[in-house]
């Protein structure tokens, strides 16, 4: 066991609990109310990467079940960030596409998700990068 062993645990455990606060809270991307889960944040930019996409698709992508997918694009449709429609040639799919409010959130997220990632990045080595990258990799493939 590395030297570090219990300051990782704890550090993993600091950033897990400000997630679940945060996400509970809602990130804010700038107005006042302009908050949003994690949950919105990943089906908003699977959409944006798209420009229109089947409910369906969403839903394996982030691997959710689709009642949960649904009550997500149900709230993101009312919030005026996603618009859905009736694919035309199958009426059966339901597609989604962004709005220009969503739109405008997506670039938002993408800009933050940039300046987390220079802030985090930013003064380290190639090799540092590399061994930060095989621990996430590590962690997302111990992920139940």
């Amino acid at each position: 066991m590395a030297n570090y062993y219990n300051e990782i645990n704890e550090m993993m455990e600091k950033i897990i609990n400000r997630f679940l606060v945060i996400d509970k809270r809602g990130f804010r991307l700038g107005k006042k109310n302009e908050e949003l889960s994690l949950l919105d944040i990943i089906v908003i930019k699977k959409i944006g990467i798209s420009i229109m996409k089947p409910i369906y698709s969403l839903a394996r992508e982030t691997e959710m079940d689709r009642g949960v997918i649904t009550s997500i694009i149900n709230k993101l449709v009312a919030s005026g960030y996603i618009k859905k429609e009736k694919a035309e040639e199958d009426k059966r799919v339901n597609m989604v596409t962004l709005t220009d409010k969503g739109e405008e959130t997506y670039q938002k997220i993408l800009n933050k998700q940039i300046e987390i990632l220079d802030f985090v990045l930013n003064d380290i080595t190639l090799n540092e990068e590399k061994a930060v990258l095989k621990f996430l990799s590590k962690i997302n493939q111990s992920m139940f």
